[in-house]
């Protein structure tokens, strides 16, 4: 009996101090705090929560947030893509610090179906609702990597519109761009939509492993990639993209 009533008491801790990250990111003595309760039990138990990826640590190494783990679980009660989808948005912007979005095919153009912006004080802008080309966008490039060759063939029989001089306006060009999309698993765009835009997406599979819709980022030129944190960025959105896909979509 005296077991079973520990067991319990570790669970009710543990949700304690989960329930308290989600309200706030902390540390593990505001933690302590909050749930008043001894720094090393709340260091045990992030410890614990950590390896589980049910909290994760913030950039600075010692501040404490809901992890990957329970943001998927929240995501599995909303049957709505877009609901699955925000909570791995939300995480990837606190990440990686530029805006994110969520994307799906519709017949030959990107349907964008969601925007979550970051805190800096130059913004793109929302392209909720908005179609392009399929060319000239990350998104876009990664559905066509992932579609039949035929298909493809047929998008490209039309011509390509270059809206800039650094957009894609051949299939040689396209062919080639494709190869290289599937095999880094994501695909890069550089002001080719409009000049002083720049976006990276990764694919987000259904359980039969088609890509039924795309993640991104992007951001200003200037700043976005930058070249130190390309790698970074690249992980991030391949992992907010593999999460939601393993979330288990139709």
């Amino acid at each position: 009996m005296g077991s079973a009533n520990s067991g319990i008491q570790s669970i009710e801790r543990a949700f304690s101090v989960m329930l308290a990250v989600a309200t706030e990111p902390a540390g593990i003595t505001d933690v302590a705090r909050r749930v008043a309760l001894p720094v090393s039990t709340v260091a045990r138990l992030l410890s614990t929560l950590e390896h589980l990826e049910a909290v994760i640590r913030q950039d600075d190494g010692v501040t404490y947030r809901i992890g990957p783990t329970v943001s998927s679980l929240a995501a599995g009660n909303d049957s709505t893509l877009t609901g699955r989808a925000r909570p791995f948005l939300d995480e990837l912007v606190e990440r990686v610090h530029e805006t994110a979005g969520l994307s799906v095919l519709e017949g030959n153009e990107v349907l964008y179906l969601d925007h979550v912006e970051n805190d800096n004080a130059v913004q793109i802008r929302d392209w909720t609702g908005e179609r392009t080309p399929l060319h000239v966008v990350a998104s876009g490039l990664v559905f066509l990597a992932f579609m039949p060759a035929e298909r493809v063939k047929a998008y490209t029989a039309g011509g390509l519109d270059a809206p800039t001089e650094h957009s894609i306006d051949t299939a040689a060009q396209l062919d080639k761009r494709l190869d290289g999309v599937r095999k880094a698993g994501l695909a890069w765009t550089v002001d080719e939509l409009q000049l002083g835009i720049s976006a990276v997406a990764a694919p987000v599979r259904n359980r039969k492993g088609e890509v039924v819709a795309a993640i991104h980022c992007h951001g200003p030129t200037y700043r976005f990639p930058d070249p130190d944190g390309r790698a970074e960025v690249e992980a991030a959105v391949s992992a907010a993209a593999r999460r939601l896909s393993d979330t288990g979509l139709d």
